[in-house]
C-alpha cells in the first residue's frame, strides 16, 4: 500500500507526494507500536468497567453476606488478571 502526503502550495493548490521507502518503514513501525498496545489499552478499559461495577451501595450490600463477599473477591480477581496483561 502506497501512502501519500499532501503539500499545500501557493494558491492553495494541493500536491500529492508518495511516501519514500524510509517514510513507509517509519509509518509501518508507528502502526505496529499502536497495534502492539491494543491489549494494554483494552485491558485498561476492562479494568475501568469492572471497577465501576463495585459502587458504594453494591459494596455495602455485598459485605453484608458471604455471597456478596465472594462476588467482590471475584471482581477483584478479574481486575488482577487484566492488570497482568
Amino acid at each position: 500500500m502506497t501512502r501519500h502526503s499532501v503539500v499545500i502550495g501557493e494558491g492553495n493548490t494541493a500536491t500529492v507526494i508518495p511516501f519514500t521507502e524510509e517514510q513507509e518503514i517509519t509509518q509501518d513501525a508507528k502502526e505496529q507500536v499502536w497495534a502492539d498496545g491494543a491489549v494494554s489499552r483494552n485491558a485498561g478499559k476492562e479494568i475501568q468497567r469492572l471497577e465501576s461495577t463495585i459502587t458504594p451501595r453494591r459494596l455495602r450490600d455485598a459485605l453484608a453476606n458471604d455471597e456478596g463477599k465472594s462476588w467482590v473477591a471475584a471482581v477483584e480477581a478479574k481486575i488482577a488478571t487484566e492488570r497482568g496483561k
